[in-house]
């Protein structure tokens, strides 16, 4: 009996290890892209929300949305809105749907989508979360531009360099940490 515990548990334990160790190869082989994937700190989410000041019936795009970090936290604090994450990744949108699995509630009002963002269209919303970098935020500018009035992009740690149209607002939470707010004019 003794034994078979014991071997149950090197098992587990040697699953663990390799869970832990195909996580960190995920991480690493994803900065080959333009968009590497790096989870946002949860302090930071909940200021990003905050932030954001979303209205009810507002529509809200998370580009790179990863495991749900953001959407999850969004749409359960927000009730009355339709909360849309974008990922390319099918091992991110696999967790984020395990995830809201103990989220019954807000699972309707939640969409995790497979497609690339740089070619989806996010002129409808309202609010566009992101933690993109430089590069990816330069790509998307055309698309930022056709935005309607009123529109928020919160974007953690990198600004978009052509504001043009744009009211901008820092936030910086920490040495490290910032902010980048902008409203369609």
């Amino acid at each position: 009996m003794i034994i078979t515990i014991l071997f149950v548990l090197q098992y587990i334990f040697l699953f663990g290890i390799l869970a832990i160790l195909g996580y960190l190869a995920f991480i690493m082989v994803s900065f080959r892209n333009t968009v590497p994937y790096v989870p946002t700190p949860r302090r930071i989410i909940k200021q990003m929300i905050k932030l954001a000041e979303i209205k009810p019936g507002e529509r809200v795009v998370d580009l790179g949305s990863g495991t749900g970090r953001i959407v999850i936290p969004t749409a359960k604090k927000y009730k009355a809105n339709l909360i849309i994450g974008i990922d390319r990744s099918f091992f991110l949108r696999l967790v984020t749907k395990l995830r809201l699995l103990f989220h019954p509630f807000i699972n309707k009002r939640i969409q995790i989508v497979n497609q690339d963002f740089f070619n989806a269209d996010i002129a409808s919303f309202d609010v566009i979360f992101c933690f993109l970098t430089p590069t990816a935020l330069r790509l998307l500018t055309p698309k930022f531009k056709l935005l309607k009035a009123k529109s928020r992009i919160i974007s953690y740690m990198f600004s978009v360099e052509d504001t043009q149209g744009f009211n901008e607002t820092i936030k910086h939470i920490s040495t490290n940490d910032t902010i980048y707010i902008y409203q369609k004019l």
